[in-house]
């Protein structure tokens, strides 16, 4: 009898401590939508008037300050024509980081179709990562150009290139 007892005991022991051993907690849940991040174009991208030798190419670097310098067969005239950096303005949430992805590469081509440049190395002011401080920012953005030697005289364009801002 005392077994029976003492094995009762154990298993009603057993059940009151598994009723026991589970509790419940509640916490409430929130979510927060921020303004969504936009860029807008405000001026477009131009490296101006170009000369180069017919046996020598070489590059026009566009900083993102809208100044550019040269290399080997280019020269700038005095003329400089439009020179101008892409401008942008990013808009969205005060405080908020962002990321900013440039393209890797765009053609340009001559007016009558015939022969292309291409841009590459882009930057741009800020390099990388932008602050919304108080809810916009501008970012400029230049390339450098790479000139074939004896390139067609003319005006080359492109379609548009891509600048993609994210918040962090």
């Amino acid at each position: 009898m005392r077994n029976k007892i003492l094995i009762t005991f154990l298993l009603f022991s057993n059940f009151i401590t598994q009723i026991y051993a589970q509790v419940t907690s509640t916490a409430p849940t929130t979510a927060t939508i921020v303004t969504p991040i936009s860029i807008a174009k405000n001026t477009d991208m131009s490296f101006g008037n170009i000369a180069v030798q017919t046996s020598t190419g070489g590059t026009v670097v566009l900083a993102p300050a809208g100044t550019r310098t040269r290399t080997s067969g280019v020269t700038l005239p005095a003329t400089t024509g439009t020179v101008t950096a892409a401008t942008f303005t990013v808009t969205g949430t005060g405080t908020f980081s962002y990321a900013i992805t440039l393209p890797t590469s765009i053609t340009i081509t001559h007016s009558g179709g015939v022969q292309t440049m291409t841009a590459t190395s882009f930057t741009s002011n800020p390099s990388g990562t932008g602050a919304l401080s108080s809810g916009t920012q501008n970012i400029t953005v230049g390339a450098t150009l790479t000139v074939a030697a004896a390139q067609l005289e003319g005006v080359y364009t492109s379609g548009n290139f891509s600048v993609t801002v994210n918040y962090n």
